[in-house]
């Protein structure tokens, strides 16, 4: 039983990594935000201890491989931006909800440039609107999403 209560971590990236391989019109589609690296960024700063680097690396591999992107690109993207999140989850845990959005911000700005400057590498810019657009609706929604993954949580009786 104990073991089935961790499912509820994998089902929520599943869903994110689903989220994020919907097909939505060439206008929305550059402000999709990115499902993956916020609800990672929730569960590292929930449950440290269960989900960390080696669960960012593997799970950046299969947004890779499902997105059909270069093999490493999201890997290295949300391995970074887990590491810095593990460094202050502490401090950040603490603060109201609007301030966590803006740290949300800068995580997924992170993500984003990290991902934009290996686009770039391979000849394909990323559009300015683009570039912020993404990072600016995942802070929109980080409190919409740290209330439905904690209320998973308290229910599936994670610690």
């Amino acid at each position: 039983m104990s073991k089935l209560r961790y499912l509820v971590i994998y089902l929520s990236l599943v869903v994110a990594v689903v989220l994020m391989i919907l097909p939505l019109p060439d206008w929305v589609q550059i402000y999709r935000p990115n499902w993956v690296a916020l609800v990672l960024i929730y569960w590292s700063m929930a449950l440290p201890k269960r989900v960390g680097l080696w669960f960012a690396f593997f799970t950046g591999i299969v947004l890779d491989t499902s997105q059909g992107t270069l093999l490493g690109q999201h890997t290295l993207a949300l391995v970074i931006i887990i590491y810095v999140n593990m460094n202050f989850y502490q401090r950040i845990r603490v603060l109201a909800l609007a301030q966590q959005a803006m740290y949300v911000f800068a995580l997924l700005l992170v993500n984003q440039v990290i991902v934009a400057w290996v686009e770039g590498i391979m000849g394909r810019p990323t559009p300015l609107l683009a570039f912020f657009g993404a990072p600016f609706i995942g802070m929109l929604i980080w409190p919409w999403v740290f209330v439905i993954l904690r209320d998973v949580r308290r229910k599936a009786l994670l610690s």
